[in-house]
């Protein structure tokens, strides 16, 4: 059985197609599509982008709120972080920003404290 492979980090396994959101963002992101609904839901994302400034956070957090696989096009090396330590920093943020959003969404117990 040979191991199922990853593009981007997403499982190949039904990938019918990749969104990439690059122009204008500090942290592109690509986003998966694996069925109609989620190509709908990424017509419709494609559309806002298109038309609204909306950055990558926002991406990220419609995605997840939506249940739409994506990834950050951002990694971070030792070199960069001595080169531009304030992206790396605000690319931190945002990673940590994105988790907490993921959280409150699953428990919304969490936000009330």
């Amino acid at each position: 059985m040979k191991p199922a492979g990853k593009v981007l980090g997403f499982r190949e396994e039904g990938l019918r197609g990749l969104h990439f959101y690059i122009k204008g963002l500090e942290f592109p992101v690509v986003a998966a599509e694996y069925s109609v609904r989620d190509e709908q839901m990424l017509q419709y994302l494609d559309d806002i982008v298109k038309k609204e400034h909306i950055d990558s956070a926002q991406i990220c957090q419609w995605c997840i709120s939506h249940q739409i696989y994506f990834s950050l096009l951002y990694g971070i090396r030792l070199s960069h972080v001595f080169r531009y330590p304030g992206k790396t920093w605000r690319f931190l943020k945002l990673r940590v920003r994105i988790k907490n959003y993921a959280v409150s969404l699953q428990d919304p117990a969490a936000t009330s404290m």
